[in-house]
C-alpha cells in the first residue's frame, strides 16, 4: 500500500474521477481541490475535498500533484472571451498551485500537469513524438501556456511531466458520451475528409500512464498520452459503427462543421495529429489497449 499524498485539480472530470478512484484503491491519500466541494464529495468517496489550498494543514506533505483543472473546450461556441477563459482557467490554477508551494517551502516531488496533443497544432500524416516540432495556432498557444506555467515547478526542484492527451475513451463519459448518441440513431459518419488523425487512449491506460509518470523517475517533460496506434477519423467511424452495429452512411462536410461549430470545428474536428507515445514506451509503459477495436470492445462489451 502507498500512503503518499496526491493533490488533484480537475478531480471531478472524466480523467480526474477515474484517477482518484484508482489512487484510493492503491492506498494513496488523495486530496481534491474543487470549486464545488459539496458536489465533489458526493462524486469522490474516500477522497478529502478542499475548496481552497489554504484548507490544507501547514504540515500536510504533498508528494504528487496532478493538475487537470480547466474549462472544457466543448463548453460553447468559441469566441474571444471563451478562448481566454480556456487559458485563464488552466494557467491561473497552475500559477496558484506554484505560488502556494513556493510560499510553503515544501515542494511536491512530482507534478503531472495537463496538456493535449493539440500542442503540436494541425498536422498531416507525419508521425509526431515528444521531440517533434509544432505548428502555431490556438491549440498550440493554449497548451504551451499551460505547460509553461507548470514548468515553474522545476524551479522548486519538482520533476514535471506535461500530459499531452489525445481523445480519451471510456463508457458513459468523455468523448464517447457525445459521439455515441448519433451513431445509435444511425446518424454516425465521417467528419470532413475523414483523413484527419485521431490520437486516442482508453481511460484505463490514461490512468495507468499518470501513475507511470508519478512513479518512474526517468520520465519528465512532454508525454504523449495516446495509444501507439492512432487512427484516422474514417477508420474510427467504421470501428465505432461496427461495435454498435449501426450504419455509418452519414457524413458532415467540412463547411457544415465550420458553420455549426465555428473555429472549434477546425481545431478539434477537422484537423488532428498522428501522435505516438514514444516516451511512454521507451520508459517501459505497457498499454492494455493498443488497438481501437480492443478499446471499444472493452468499453461496450465488458
Amino acid at each position: 500500500m502507498n500512503n503518499k499524498t496526491v493533490l488533484v485539480t480537475g478531480a471531478t472530470g472524466f480523467i480526474g474521477y477515474h484517477f482518484c478512484m484508482a489512487a484510493v484503491k492503491k492506498g494513496y491519500k488523495v486530496v481534491a481541490l474543487s470549486r464545488n466541494a459539496m458536489a465533489a464529495r458526493e462524486r469522490l468517496p474516500g477522497v478529502k475535498v478542499i475548496a481552497r489550498l489554504g484548507e490544507l494543514p501547514d504540515k500536510q506533505s504533498i508528494s504528487y500533484v496532478l493538475n487537470l483543472a480547466g474549462e472544457s473546450l466543448v463548453s460553447g461556441r468559441w469566441n474571444k472571451t471563451l478562448k481566454q477563459k480556456f487559458i485563464n482557467s488552466r494557467v491561473d490554477t497552475t500559477n496558484e498551485l506554484f505560488e502556494y508551494f513556493k510560499a510553503k517551502r515544501s515542494y511536491p516531488d512530482v507534478v503531472v500537469s495537463g496538456s493535449a496533443v493539440g500542442y503540436y497544432g494541425s498536422s498531416d500524416d507525419s508521425i509526431l513524438d515528444e521531440t517533434s516540432e509544432y505548428r502555431e495556432g490556438y491549440s498550440h498557444h493554449l497548451c504551451s501556456m499551460w505547460e509553461n506555467a507548470a514548468s515553474q515547478f522545476q524551479l522548486l526542484g519538482s520533476r514535471v511531466c506535461y500530459l499531452r492527451t489525445g481523445i480519451v475513451l471510456g463508457r458513459g463519459e468523455g468523448a464517447l458520451a457525445r459521439m455515441v448518441p448519433p451513431f445509435k440513431f444511425g446518424l454516425g459518419g465521417e467528419i470532413g475528409s475523414g483523413k484527419q488523425w485521431m490520437p486516442w487512449i482508453h481511460i484505463a491506460d490514461q490512468v495507468a500512464l499518470i501513475f507511470h509518470c508519478m512513479e518512474q523517475e526517468n520520465i519528465s517533460g512532454g508525454v504523449n498520452a495516446c495509444s501507439p496506434n492512432p487512427v484516422t477519423n474514417a477508420y474510427f467511424t467504421r470501428a465505432l459503427g461496427e461495435i454498435l452495429s449501426r450504419p455509418t452512411l452519414f457524413s458532415m462536410p467540412s463547411i457544415i462543421a465550420r458553420v455549426i461549430f465555428g473555429e472549434m470545428a477546425q481545431e478539434l474536428l477537422l484537423s488532428g495529429q498522428r501522435a505516438i507515445p514514444k516516451k511512454a514506451l521507451e520508459t517501459g509503459f505497457k498499454f492494455n489497449y493498443s488497438s481501437i477495436k480492443s478499446a471499444l470492445e472493452c468499453t461496450f462489451h465488458s
